[in-house]
């Protein structure tokens, strides 16, 4: 009974239809939190030049899909490794990749959509260059190119499910993309309220997040008892 609700496509299509609010409620809090963002501090700056200077690059230059695709089986590999799976066949081209495993669940297969894998690198680059081997880098350049990073893994996550993946086949599309929207707000939302410069304290986020979400179920139960109740006049004619 309870993999039935854990597992069944059809209880997470409902899963997630319960969850758009939360989504909507994500999406407004992370565009409160980027607004009040102190623009004139420096990593801000660098942090948003980097973002910037992707889009440029991926637009202009050189669209980097198999260092995209690389990542993303690395991650499907990791999770695997971390639900206790093992691998049993990879493949990477300049286009998809796969890895073949002994076991999938959600996180398994949706892992690769909100772990920003390079950036994580780059984090810890970062701290063994700062703090053991002494080496003065400088944080701008190291924001510079998180923001670099976390745009890259931004757009091509929306790639990849513009074009499809059969990774959403496990807990169904509407769900996938519902969890993959929370997840990647989050960490966003992190990022911005804990590493920048912010005009908001964490107590005011709380009370913003908790109001916009209360307000949002409401109107989201309200107009669902509205629906239902139309469709129920009509089905009793």
């Amino acid at each position: 009974m309870i993999k039935f609700f854990l597992h069944n496509k059809l209880v997470k299509f409902f899963y997630a239809i319960f969850l758009l609010p939360l989504c909507f409620t994500l999406l407004k809090t992370l565009i409160y939190v980027i607004t009040n963002v102190e623009f004139q501090d420096k990593l801000v700056v660098a942090f948003f030049i980097g973002m910037g200077s992707y889009v440029v690059f991926h637009l202009v230059f050189y669209k980097p899909i198999k260092f995209y695709v690389l990542g993303h089986e690395l991650v499907h590999i990791l999770s695997t490794y971390l639900c206790g799976g093992k691998i049993k066949n990879i493949k990477i081209s300049n286009f998809y990749g796969y890895v073949n495993v002994n076991k999938v669940n959600t996180f398994i297969a949706l892992s690769p959509y909100f772990v920003p894998f390079y950036s994580i690198i780059l984090t810890l680059l970062w701290i063994i260059c700062r703090h053991l081997f002494k080496l003065n880098v400088p944080t701008e350049v190291f924001v510079f190119l998180l923001g670099f990073s976390i745009m890259f893994h931004l757009i091509l996550t929306i790639y990849a499910i513009y074009v499809g993946q059969t990774d959403f086949r496990i807990s169904g599309w509407l769900f996938s993309i519902v969890v993959i929207l929370i997840v990647n707000c989050l960490i966003l939302i992190f990022l911005f309220t804990f590493i920048f410069s912010s005009k908001i304290k964490i107590d005011e986020l709380k009370h913003y997040f908790f109001d916009v979400l209360v307000s949002t179920y409401k109107f989201f139960y309200f107009k669902l008892k509205l629906l239902l109740g139309l469709f129920l006049k009509n089905f009793n004619r």
